[in-house]
């Protein structure tokens, strides 16, 4: 390590390293206002650490990277090319991992065996974890390893030869299946409810829900210019984009943004509209300009807004006062509406295009 005293009284501290794709020297640095054993014990440390991640750049192949130095690089990546929500879940997922298996873990390391133990812990301990729940767990941390095989961090993927010891959930299956759609009777107590609670509001909106199988994000985006009439005179509502809230967001005017396109590739589309959700729409673009939300949320303490999230939390209740035995979330309205178009007989890939679905495996069991 070389040390040169500047002008102004501090210290430059500086080590070189080789370039291993120049061949040539190059120099790492810091800066100290003080030079003594403790900071020179310091400035060595954060040199160390600097031509350490240089060399990781440079370098193809085993490099020393971190997993979690490896996960923060693809959530840069992700970040960009993910919708919101989606980069979220798989952020949160990562960085419970990064946090469990320790930030000075290195990705080299980690071996196939490693990760089989790992998950099939979470599938088997005192509180386990779903199959789907695991299932996404194995794909976050094989995302992250191919974009390190990708960039030359790594030679392998340990994903690629993972094998997990799946729970026999056939009997949840089924009961999952049944409990993802509403009967006749509930769906009536649901609205009902809203009614008793003085929120029409919220009754239209769950009714639309149902009446059209969109996702709570993309019926929360609709603009009064998303509703339309073709020229034989059927009303349809165009979807294109989801309300999404950004997270710990304190501007209240930044909070909630419509996406330009919906959840998926197959999402962007144009749902005919029935009767009632004609009534529906017609009632809610009233005094409104084409640009603005045709739902709005009118509790007090709300920022206007119809948010999934907080919607479920209210289905909750719901469920509680109506003594509703299945599980309330704003998705079973759209898997109702599934239901409702397979015991008329409609197709199977019918409903697909009309609910935005390229490929689904609720959509399959249901129907």
């Amino acid at each position: 390590m070389f040390i040169r005293k500047l002008k102004n009284g501090n210290y430059v501290f500086r080590e070189s390293y080789k370039n291993p794709i120049t061949n040539k020297w190059q120099e790492a640095s810091c800066t100290f206002g003080k030079n003594n054993r403790e900071v020179r014990k310091k400035a060595q440390m954060i040199l160390d650490e600097k031509i350490r991640k240089k060399l990781i750049e440079l370098q193809s192949g085993e490099t020393d990277i971190t997993f979690a130095e490896l996960k923060d690089k693809y959530l840069e990546v992700a970040k960009k090319q993910l919708a919101y929500n989606t980069y979220y879940r798989k952020k949160t997922t990562l960085d419970k991992i990064s946090s469990e298996w320790g930030k000075n873990t290195i990705a080299k390391n980690v071996t196939t065996q490693f990760i089989n133990k790992y998950l099939d812990n979470m599938l088997y301990c005192e509180h386990p974890y779903a199959n789907d729940t695991v299932n996404s767990y194995k794909s976050c941390i094989g995302v992250v390893y191919e974009m390190g095989v990708k960039y030359g961090y790594l030679n392998k993927n340990p994903v690629d030869q993972v094998k997990i010891s799946w729970k026999s959930e056939s009997l949840k299956r089924r009961e999952e299946i049944e409990n993802k759609y509403l009967e006749n009777s509930e769906l009536t107590k649901i609205l009902e409810d809203c009614t008793e609670q003085n929120r029409p509001d919220l009754k239209d909106f769950f009714e639309w829900m149902y009446l059209t199988g969109m996702r709570c994000g993309e019926a929360a985006a609709l603009q009064k210019k998303n509703i339309l009439q073709d020229k034989d005179g059927t009303w349809f509502a165009r979807v294109r984009g989801s309300l999404i809230s950004i997270r710990n967001e304190p501007d209240k005017s930044k909070r909630h943004r419509k996406t330009r396109n919906a959840k998926t590739y197959a999402g962007d589309r144009d749902v005919v509209l029935p009767p009632t959700a004609i009534e529906i729409a017609k009632n809610h673009c009233k005094h409104k300009n084409a640009n603005d939300f045709i739902f709005t949320n009118n509790w007090s303490t709300s920022d206007g807004y119809f948010n999934n999230t907080k919607l479920n939390k209210v289905l909750k209740s719901i469920m509680k006062r109506q003594n509703i035995k299945k599980k309330l979330v704003t998705h079973i309205f759209r898997h109702t509406h599934v239901s409702k178009l397979a015991e008329m007989g409609v197709p199977l890939y019918v409903i697909q295009q009309r609910v935005g679905h390229g490929d689904s495996r609720i959509t399959r069991r249901i129907y």
